[in-house]
């Protein structure tokens, strides 16, 4: 039995190959979770992911061979080239942000300029100048601990950027104060080891929307999925796990030998489980924090940044009510374009839009529609990645006890792997718990 968020389908396919019988509760009435393609609203055929925007290679090898499988078809996704960003109140090109003039010009010093002026290198990578020397001690990417770096979970990394010589506008720009330094360095390591940038460049989208690979998953799985079944409570008994869920308004009950929980944290421990999980997972439980945000999609009705001398829409703002921008489903034929930008929870589409023509550096747009998206508001999926950065002091108490089973409950999802990147940590979780499940 599966109760359903973020990819779990994913978890009951793989099962399913295994010859287990599996029944997948999905609280919402769609499968996807916080992969969503949005198509209400927008015109000419166009669409917008309003959840799980990319992918990458390397870094979602299991991914790609599921599209491999499902034949579904991937196109490249330019929305990080040739992007403009506001840095210290003006927009500057990747190209500018190389040029050691202007790299000096925000105060960095002699040795961040020659770094960050580097082909291919991008304003995300200057923290790898003061991480390298850490990295190599970290040999197996799912254990940071016992390698002589135990410390440093109660060291800031920034207290790292320091030692290692960083700027004062070095540490304006990499933050870090109140992150733990064994955490930040365990997930550079892993990105190492695996061949990824801190913020890959280069990244892939699948034709029609993301949501395709649920989607492919839910065909396959059939009647096996139960929509609109949200979960009431769970009995974790030592031979079986009874669940209770919500069906029309009717309560029902359901027995099997295991449940894999894909249902983020936060909503989680809103579910009464007896008996009670041991304090030191429930701590894990009560405690995981997730990044959350909302998806605004503007319909226009032609590409007006060309008009205004860009040479695309890319761009990340510095502006509270909207993050970033950028366009999708270019394969589309019209003459219009959708536009994807990111910000805080709360705010309408109209004031998106006005914090995107008040931090546009162009003259005018051809802006039609305005639609959101707001996770925060989701009942079932209102989060996204668990925050990559741990407290400090705290890694020691979610790490591994985040993806361990507690009796025949077991757990899969983005937050659940030791390295959070969206639909890969949700892929990657899911076939581990589906193993663990098949070996139990």
């Amino acid at each position: 039995m599966l109760q359903a968020r973020v990819l779990p389908a994913c978890c009951a396919y793989e099962l399913m190959k295994l010859g287990h019988e599996v029944t997948v509760l999905e609280a919402s009435g769609r499968h996807g979770g916080h992969v969503f393609t949005i198509r209400d609203g927008l015109s000419d055929g166009l669409y917008a992911d309003g959840g799980a925007e990319l992918f990458t290679k390397p870094g979602y090898e299991r991914y790609w061979e599921y599209t491999r499988e499902f034949n579904l078809p991937v196109l490249p996704y330019p929305c990080r080239h040739d992007m403009l960003r506001h840095v210290n109140d003006k927009f500057f090109t990747d190209d500018q942000l190389r040029d050691p003039q202007i790299l000096k010009s925000f105060g960095l010093n002699d040795k961040e300029v020659k770094h960050m002026s580097q082909p291919g290198h991008t304003w995300w990578d200057l923290k790898y100048l003061y991480m390298q020397p850490y990295l190599d001690k970290f040999k197996d990417e799912y254990q940071p601990f016992g390698i002589g770096y135990d410390h440093l979970d109660t060291t800031p990394i920034a207290e790292i950027y320091k030692k290692e010589g960083a700027s004062p506008a070095a540490l304006r720009h990499l933050g870090g104060e109140k992150s733990s330094a064994l955490q930040e360095l365990w997930g550079a390591a892993i990105l190492k080891k695996r061949g990824i940038k801190a913020i890959p460049t280069d990244v892939y989208r699948l034709k029609g929307g993301n949501q395709g690979l649920p989607d492919a998953f839910a065909k396959r799985l059939g009647a096996r999925i139960k929509l609109n079944c949200p979960i009431r409570s769970i009995r974790n008994e030592k031979d079986h796990v009874a669940v209770t869920y919500r069906q029309f308004g009717e309560d029902k009950e359901i027995k099997a030998d295991f449940l894999a929980n894909c249902i983020p944290l936060p909503v989680f421990r809103k579910i009464p489980v007896t008996p009670a999980f041991s304090p030191e997972k429930q701590y894990v439980i009560d405690n995981v924090q997730y990044d959350t945000y909302a998806h605004f999609i503007f319909q226009a009705s032609s590409k007006f940044w060309i008009d205004d001398g860009f040479k695309t829409i890319n761009m990340q703002f510095g502006h509270p009510d909207i993050y970033e921008i950028w366009q999708m489903a270019e394969e589309v034929d019209t003459h219009r374009v959708v536009l994807l930008a990111t910000g805080p929870g709360g705010v309408s589409p109209e004031r998106a839009l006005a914090g995107f023509r008040a931090a546009y550096p162009g003259k005018k747009d051809t802006i039609e529609q305005a639609l959101v998206k707001d996770w925060t508001r989701d009942p079932f999926a209102p989060n996204c990645e668990r925050l990559r950065h741990y407290p400090m002091g705290e890694l020691k108490k979610f790490w591994p006890l985040i993806m361990e089973p507690a009796g025949r409950i077991h757990f899969a999802g983005s937050y659940a792997d030791n390295l959070n990147w969206g639909q890969e940590a949700a892929t990657r979780s899911a076939n581990r718990v589906a193993k663990e499940i098949d070996m139990a």
